[in-house]
C-alpha cells in the first residue's frame, strides 16, 4: 500500500466513509448515484495529479480528469475488478493523458506549457533534485530551477519511458503498481526506469554543465 492509499484510507475513516472502492462502483452501477460522487470525491485531485504530470498544462489536465470521470460514470470503459481500483482509475488516466499528447504531436502543437500555478510541485523527483533540507532563499531558488529543468528534461522522454517514470517518482507506485497500470511485467518497468533515468542524467548533465 502506499502513502497515498494510507491516507486516503485514514481520510475515510475519519470521515466515516470506510466502503470500498468497488463496493461503492457496484452500487453506482445499481443506479445509486451517491456512490459515484464518493468515488469523485476519492479520486477527482489524484486524477487531476496524474493528468497534469503527463501534460504539464492545468486547464488541459483538467479537460482530461472530466473526460476520464464522465467516461467512467457513463460506464465507457472497461474494468476487471480483479485488479485494485486505483490501479484502473490510473489506467484510465494515463491512457487518456498519452491519447492527448500523441494528438497534439500529430497536429504538431507545442507541448511546452507551463502550469498556471505559483506553488513548486517539483519535489518528488528526489532523484535527481537533492538537498531538500536547505533553508535559505538562494536554495529554494536553485531547487527549484533544477526541478523546472527536470520537468523539461522529462518532456524529451518517449512516451513509453515518461509514463513510468512519472508514475514512480511523482505518484511514488511501487513497480508493481506501474506494472498493472500500464499493463506491462515488472521485468519490463525496471528496464524503462533505468534507461529513463539514465536519458534524465545526460540530458541534466549537458544542462547543468552549459
Amino acid at each position: 500500500m502506499t502513502e497515498q492509499d494510507i491516507l486516503d484510507s485514514q481520510r475515510s475513516e475519519k470521515s466515516g466513509d470506510t466502503e470500498d472502492d468497488w463496493t461503492l462502483y457496484a452500487k453506482f452501477e445499481k443506479g445509486d448515484k451517491a456512490a459515484f460522487h464518493r468515488l469523485f470525491d476519492r479520486y477527482k485531485n489524484r486524477i487531476l495529479n496524474l493528468s497534469y504530470r503527463f501534460v504539464r498544462n492545468a486547464a488541459v489536465a483538467e479537460d482530461i480528469a472530466q473526460d476520464v470521470l464522465i467516461k467512467i460514470y457513463e460506464k465507457k470503459v472497461g474494468f476487471r475488478s480483479n485488479t485494485k481500483f486505483s490501479t484502473w482509475v490510473y489506467r484510465v488516466t494515463a491512457n487518456a493523458s498519452l491519447d492527448h499528447l500523441r494528438k497534439k504531436k500529430f497536429f504538431g502543437f507545442s507541448l511546452d506549457q507551463p502550469m498556471d500555478n505559483d506553488e513548486d510541485d517539483t519535489a518528488p523527483v528526489s532523484d535527481i533534485v537533492n538537498d531538500k533540507d536547505s533553508k535559505s532563499p538562494f536554495d529554494l531558488l536553485e531547487r527549484k530551477e533544477l526541478g523546472m529543468m527536470v520537468e523539461k528534461a522529462l518532456q524529451c522522454l518517449p512516451e513509453n519511458l515518461r509514463a513510468p517514470i512519472i508514475l514512480s517518482q511523482f505518484e511514488e507506485k511501487s513497480y508493481q503498481e506501474i506494472a498493472d497500470i500500464l499493463e506491462i511485467s515488472v521485468k519490463a518497468v525496471e528496464r524503462r526506469l533505468y534507461h529513463a533515468k539514465e536519458i534524465l542524467r545526460k540530458i541534466l548533465s549537458k544542462r547543468l554543465s552549459s
